[in-house]
C-alpha cells in the first residue's frame, strides 16, 4: 500500500495522494517559460499505528505491520553496539524486560514535549491494558506510535514523486547527488524532529528521491534539534500560547457543541469505544474524538477491519471534531498560529530570500550545503496544520472563516511544498496592489509594526528591493537617496507557489490585483503577494520568546 492518487474521499481521509504528472498536469503548472529556483518541502511522517492503546480491548492487542522496520531497528541497535544480547523484539524470541526497556528508550524515546497538561492526556500508566493474551508478538509486531512498513512504503512514493518531477522532469535537483568534500551534499538540506517515525520518514522519503542515499556513508546530513529547540514542534511550554489554545479551543467546541454531542452519542453505542466513552463526562471538558481518530485512521490506513456500526460517513465525522478540539483554534487567531509555527515561517521566508540572493549573483550552490536548491523537513499533523493556517487553507472554496468542518487533519505521508519560481519572460502585472508601496519600510522599522498590519516579513532585508547593481555611467548618474535605490518591483522575476498535497494552494493575499502571475493565476503568487501573506505570521526568536511570556492581558489583546 502506497500513497494514494485517488479522489478525495472519506475512504482515504487517513492516507495523502500526490498529483499524477501527466502531460496535461505539467504544461499547465510547469510551462517552459518559468524555472524553479528552490523548494520547501514539509512533511507529517507516514502510516503509524496509534500512540497508545485508548480503548482496552479494541482493536486488535498487536499491530503486525513492522517486519522492515524490527529489523532495521535491530540492525541500528547491533551496529551502534547497544545490544549485548541477540534477542530483540525483531527476533520474535522473547526478551527481558531490561532488554525491552532498552529497546524502547533508544527506538521510541519518551514523549519529549509538555502537552499532557494542555490536551489532558493521561499517562501511559493510566490507559487501559489490553486484557486478551492470547496472540504472541512476533517479528512483525510494532510499538505504539512507531512508523509501520506501509507508512515506509508511502514516504519512498513521495520520495520518487520529487525525484520524478524536481530531478527528472524540471532538473531542479543532479540527478546524481553531488558529494560536498566528503560531506553533506550541497543540494539538499535535510530535518527531521527527533521521533523516530518523522526521523525514519525522512530515510525513506530521501532513499525514494536518491535510490543510493542509503548507502554511500557521508553524503548525507540529518539535522535533528532538541526538542525545547525545535521549530517544527509546538512549544506546549508556551504561556501565552497554551492560553490562547484553551481560549479559542473553547470557542471551537462550543460552536459544533451540536455535532459534537451527536458524535458522542453515535460512538457511546458501539462495542468496543462503549466503555471508554461511558466513562466520559456528559459535558465533556477534555478531549473525545482524537482518541477515536488516532485509532481509526490507523486502522483504516492499514486495511484492519472496522466494526460495521463504523462507515466512511462516521469516520469522516470523528476527523472533523477531532479538528475541533486540536485545529481548528489556529484557525481562528492569527496569534495563537503565530506562537504555534511562526519560527519556522521566518525560517520558510530566510530559505527563500537566500535562494534568491544566490540566484541574483548567479551562484552555484555551495558544497558545504549553505545555499541548497531543496530543503526537507520531516515533521507532523501539529507541523503542518499551523502552517496551512498560514496559508489560509480551507477544505471549502469559500474565503470566509472556515467552519470546523471545513477543515480536514492532516493525512499520513502528506506534505507541503513552497516552489520559488523564476519567470523573466512573461509579463509581470501592470497593476500595482494598493498596498505595495508599504514595502517600503526600512528593515529595523518593521518589528515596530504591529504584526497584523505587516506587509513584509522582518526578516525581508532592503537590499532585496534593490534592482541589481548598475555599471559605470549608470551608476554614476544614479541617485543615492533610499528613494531611489527602492524598487518595489525588483523582485519582478519571482513568485511562490504552494502545494499541499495534490491541490495549489489559494493564498488570500495573492488574489489581491497584481498579486499574482498574470498566466497561471492567483495560486502562483508574486513574490510580494506571498511576502504579505506570510508576514504577520514572521516571528523571529526573540520576538518569539517575549510573545510566550507576555502577560494574559496583553496576549489576550494581541490575539486575532
Amino acid at each position: 500500500m502506497t500513497a494514494s492518487n485517488s479522489e478525495n474521499t472519506t475512504s482515504n481521509l487517513a492516507q495523502a495522494r500526490l498529483p499524477k504528472l501527466t502531460p496535461e498536469f505539467l504544461s499547465k503548472h510547469y510551462p517552459s517559460a518559468i524555472s524553479l529556483v528552490h523548494v520547501d518541502v514539509l512533511t507529517r511522517h507516514g502510516e503509524r499505528t496509534p500512540t497508545a492503546n485508548h480503548f482496552g480491548n479494541f482493536p486488535q492487542r498487536h499491530w503486525d505491520f513492522c517486519v522492515v522496520g524490527n529489523q532495521l531497528h535491530a540492525d541500528f541497535i547491533k551496529k551502534v553496539g547497544l545490544y549485548t544480547s541477540a534477542s530483540s523484539p525483531a527476533s520474535g524470541e522473547a526478551s527481558s524486560a531490561d532488554q525491552k526497556q532498552q529497546w524502547a528508550e533508544h527506538m521510541f524515546k519518551a514523549e519529549s514535549r509538555d502537552a499532557k497538561a494542555v490536551f489532558g492526556i493521561a499517562d501511559k500508566k493510566d490507559q487501559p491494558e489490553h486484557t486478551d493474551d492470547s496472540p504472541k508478538p512476533s517479528a512483525a509486531t510494532c510499538s505504539f506510535g512507531q512508523l509501520t512498513d506501509v507508512g515506509r512504503q508511502s514516504m519512498t512514493a513521495l520520495g520518487q514523486h520529487l525525484r520524478s518531477l524536481y530531478v527528472e522532469i524540471t532538473g531542479l535537483l543532479p540527478s546524481v547527488p553531488r558529494n560536498g568534500d566528503g560531506g553533506p551534499t550541497g543540494d539538499l538540506y535535510l530535518r527531521s524532529t527527533s521521533y523516530s517515525r518523522a526521523f525514519e520518514s525522512l530515510q525513506h522519503t530521501l532513499g525514494g528521491l536518491y535510490s543510493n542515499a542509503l548507502t554511500v556513508p557521508g553524503l548525507y546530513r540529518i539535522n535533528v534539534r532538541p526538542s525545547t529547540r525545535d521549530n517544527l514542534l509546538i512549544d506546549f511550554k508556551c504561556k501565552s500560547m497554551v492560553r490562547l489554545f484553551k481560549t479559542f479551543n473553547a470557542k471551537a467546541k462550543e460552536a459544533a457543541l451540536g455535532e459534537y454531542n451527536a458524535l458522542y452519542n453515535d460512538l457511546v453505542k458501539i462495542d468496543g469505544l462503549r466503555e471508554f466513552y461511558e466513562e466520559q463526562p456528559r459535558n465533556i471538558k477534555g478531549p473525545m474524538a482524537i482518541f477515536a481518530w488516532d485509532t481509526l485512521s490507523s486502522m483504516r490506513a492499514h486495511s484492519v477491519p472496522l466494526p460495521s456500526a463504523i462507515d466512511d460517513a462516521l469516520i469522516a465525522r470523528v476527523s472533523a471534531m477531532s479538528c475541533v478540539e486540536y485545529l481548528h483554534s489556529g484557525r481562528q487567531s492569527a496569534a495563537l498560529t503565530r506562537l504555534q509555527i511562526g519560527p519556522l515561517v521566518h525560517e520558510l521566508v530566510g530559505n527563500i530570500v537566500r535562494a534568491i540572493e544566490v540566484d541574483r549573483a548567479d551562484s552555484v550552490p555551495s558544497s558545504d550545503g549553505s545555499h541548497p536548491k531543496m530543503g526537507i523537513y520531516s515533521g507532523h499533523d501539529t507541523t503542518l496544520s499551523p502552517l496551512l493556517a498560514v496559508f489560509g487553507a480551507r477544505s471549502d472554496s469559500s474565503q470566509t472563516e472556515p467552519k470546523p468542518s471545513a477543515i480536514s487533519w492532516p493525512p499520513y505521508a502528506s506534505s507541503i511544498r513552497l516552489e520559488l519560481i523564476k519567470d523573466n519572460r512573461t509579463p509581470y502585472p501592470t497593476i500595482r496592489p494598493a498596498w505595495e508601496d508599504d514595502q517600503a519600510f526600512h528593515a529595523e522599522d518593521l518589528a515596530m509594526v504591529p504584526f497584523d498590519s505587516r506587509i513584509r516579513p522582518i526578516n525581508v532585508p532592503d537590499s532585496l528591493y534593490k534592482l541589481p547593481s548598475p555599471t559605470g555611467s549608470q551608476k554614476r548618474r544614479r541617485s543615492s537617496s533610499t528613494a531611489a535605490h527602492f524598487n518595489p518591483r525588483a523582485m519582478r522575476d519571482y513568485y511562490v507557489r504552494v502545494w499541499y498535497n495534490d491541490s495549489e494552494l489559494q493564498l488570500p493575499a495573492c488574489l489581491d490585483p497584481g498579486a499574482h502571475h498574470t498566466t497561471l493565476g492567483t495560486t502562483v503568487c508574486t513574490l510580494d503577494g506571498f511576502f504579505k501573506q506570510a508576514a504577520r505570521f514572521v516571528l523571529s526568536e526573540g520576538e518569539a520568546a517575549r510573545g510566550c511570556n507576555a502577560p494574559a492581558d496583553a496576549a489576550k489583546s494581541s490575539a486575532s
